[in-house]
């Protein structure tokens, strides 16, 4: 079991949080463009390009969720890019994401 913990007290931007988020990638095996799409496909392989299951992230939490709903304002469309990140967190059975 692997866990990804989002903490929103070292963001307050959708920059931020790419950042944030990118101290759990393996940069030699995630292909990472830093956009909507390709978290999706992260999210997808659940954070693993390899063989090795082990390396499956299965739980995402994120503290202070509550925070960056207030903060991250990008727009995407028609849609916060808060409520985005939210529904693609939640598209992957596989991984349990926790808002804390």
């Amino acid at each position: 079991m692997k866990e990804i913990r989002i903490d929103s007290s070292h963001f307050s931007s959708l920059d931020g949080f790419y950042d944030e988020l990118e101290k759990y990638l393996v940069h030699t095996e995630c292909p990472w463009g830093r956009n909507l799409d390709s978290l999706n496909e992260l999210i997808y392989y659940q954070f693993n390009y390899t063989d090795n299951r082990e390396n499956n992230v299965t739980t995402i939490c994120w503290i202070g969720f509550s925070k960056s709903q207030k903060e991250i304002l990008d727009v995407r469309g028609d849609r916060k890019v808060i409520d985005v990140l939210e529904e693609l967190f939640s598209s992957n059975k596989d991984i349990s994401f926790v808002k804390k």
